[in-house]
């Protein structure tokens, strides 16, 4: 068994209080909510969050972006310090495969925004993994917004329904965190922060997969 402990929503609060386990993955929306310039965020993610995940205990980091993340989506750039940092991208650690996947709905100008047609094209390049990292929720599944509505990516519930993981875990949706299940899949949102950008003790989950 692995044990995956899983956060979203950072927003540039950095917990020392993590649960233990082999895996940490973070789901996007890294970087302080403080301060959107693009010099700004490209210090932050080399002076202090480098730092940050150095201090950690876990074995292996998985990390992706979010809207939040603008300095992620620029041609060239790439992380320092641990973990493996995915963008569309596969992995496999510590007995366990990995995905990755930033991209959200509804929000134009914002970092990783993609149409719904784009969203449909991206989603059906996922492949069958054991955990899905999505910064945005399934439609759904913790997409649920204050004001009413939801804000999930219909063509993310259709291709897990497909390649069912064993685990998909997201954020970005503030205001309904939880957990789920569809078919063979566990889903969590795992917001670290609520709708008022205030930390929610003990936002992270664990999982033995």
């Amino acid at each position: 068994m692995t044990k995956v402990v899983a956060i979203a929503d950072l927003h540039g609060n950095l917990p020392s209080d993590l649960p233990d386990g082999d895996v940490l993955v973070i789901a996007g929306d890294v970087c302080p909510v403080t301060n959107h310039e693009i010099n700004f965020q490209e210090r932050w993610l080399i002076e202090v969050f480098p730092q940050w995940l150095e201090s950690l205990p876990h074995p292996e980091i998985v990390w992706i972006a979010g809207n939040h993340d603008f300095v992620c989506q620029r041609p060239g750039w790439a992380p320092t310090g641990r973990g493996r940092y995915l963008l569309d991208e596969r992995t496999e650690v510590a007995g366990l495969s990995f995905y990755g996947t930033p991209w959200v709905p509804k929000l134009r100008g914002w970092a990783f925004f993609a149409t719904d047609e784009e969203l449909a094209e991206r989603s059906a390049t996922i492949p069958q993994v054991d955990v899905l990292i999505s910064h945005g929720p399934p439609l759904g599944y913790g997409d649920l917004l204050a004001r009413g509505g939801r804000a999930g990516s219909e063509a993310l519930t259709k291709r897990l329904g497909e390649v069912p993981p064993q685990l998909c875990v997201f954020g970005h949706i503030h205001e309904d965190p939880g957990e789920w299940q569809l078919g063979e899949t566990k889903l969590a949102n795992v917001a670290h922060v609520d709708i008022r950008y205030e930390v929610r003790p003990g936002a992270a989950r664990t999982y033995d997969l």
